[in-house]
């Protein structure tokens, strides 16, 4: 029985341990801003990763000429167009937590591929 009640009580431990990993350090801050580099189709770094509530920033600097979105955030971000050599800048609110894909449309050839994922953590 006491091994059962110490891993009853250990469990939540571990388990909140595991949901803290990645979590990103800015989390206590109000705004953050991420560069991103989206070069040969695709986005380095490919997994970004913010907190809910915070005002982010993404600066993406493109090789490409297409259209950008991130599922699941299209009202808050809606598809914009980004061109080869310039910088697209996207300003929105991290309302839900989860992970998010990023799809680029590129000009050539309509059809999205997925060139990385938004992780809103919890704060």
């Amino acid at each position: 029985m006491r091994c059962v009640c110490l891993l009853v009580l250990a469990l939540p431990l571990a388990l909140s341990a595991c949901v803290d990993q990645g979590r990103p350090a800015s989390c206590g801050a109000p705004t953050v801003a991420l560069e991103l580099e989206l070069s040969a189709g695709r986005l380095e770094p490919s997994d970004p990763a913010v907190c809910r509530d915070q005002e982010v920033t993404l600066v993406v600097a493109s090789d490409v000429d297409g259209v950008l979105h991130i599922h699941g955030y299209d009202e808050q971000v809606p598809a914009t167009e980004v061109s080869a050599g310039g910088e697209l800048r996207l300003d929105f609110v991290a309302e839900r937590s989860g992970q998010f894909p990023i799809e680029l449309h590129p000009a050539a050839d309509p059809t999205g591929v997925e060139v990385g994922i938004l992780t809103v953590h919890e704060p």
